[in-house]
């Protein structure tokens, strides 16, 4: 079996997308027809911070991460971190300060290392700040978002886990056309990143 288990929030998930599928439903249907045994699981959770993500992910990861065979092969792709950088209420409090979202994505990765040596980050994605300014009573900043993006690029480094900056490549594009409410992507916008995404893991030797 190839197991490929993306944990993440509601862009992993998908939400804004008519088809329903977001970027990991599309990666799912071009993965799995690879290989009858190639299995792809969309852990993303609406809301999910790297807080609530620690939380369930031994539990999660266990059911789902396992070595029966010899040629058995296991990847976790983390796509965290975007609602950690928001700010809650008209007081603008931090949902996670920075040296605390450093620690939970350092945990994540230790926890990670226990089920597979197979570990990799997703970027996260720019917003529309007119939109996003008042977004459901918080507040998400590119300046933020792009902060923590950093975070998770340096601890990769540190690590020696391979990262894509999905924030960068993402920014390249039109990407206000490209959203389906300011923060979360349309079926366009999952479709992109879709493509940026097998590209990079493609690029990885994690898909050919």
């Amino acid at each position: 079996m190839f197991g490929i288990s993306i944990f993440g929030d509601s862009i992993t998930f998908g939400r804004g997308d008519d088809l329903n599928r977001g970027w990991c439903g599309r990666l799912k249907e071009y993965f799995e027809s690879k290989d009858y045994y190639n299995c792809l699981y969309n852990l993303g959770i609406c809301g999910d911070t790297t807080k609530t993500l620690l939380e369930r992910f031994d539990s999660e990861a266990k059911a789902r991460i396992k070595f029966i065979r010899d040629q058995d092969r296991q990847v976790i792709v983390f796509s965290i971190g975007i609602n950690d950088s928001r700010l809650l209420s008209k007081q603008k409090i931090a949902e996670t300060e920075i040296n605390d979202f450093e620690k939970n994505i350092q945990n994540l990765i230790d926890k990670a290392k226990k089920h597979t040596r197979e570990i990799i980050f997703i970027g996260l994605t720019p917003v529309n700040e007119s939109i996003t300014s008042n977004y459901e009573g918080t507040t998400f900043t590119n300046k933020r978002i792009n902060l923590f993006n950093s975070k998770i690029k340096e601890i990769c480094k540190k690590n020696g886990l391979p990262f894509f900056d999905l924030f960068k490549e993402f920014s390249e594009l039109d990407y206000f056309e490209l959203l389906s409410d300011g923060l979360h992507p349309n079926s366009e916008g999952y479709v992109e990143i879709f493509e940026l995404v097998k590209n990079f893991l493609i690029q990885n030797h994690i898909l050919d």
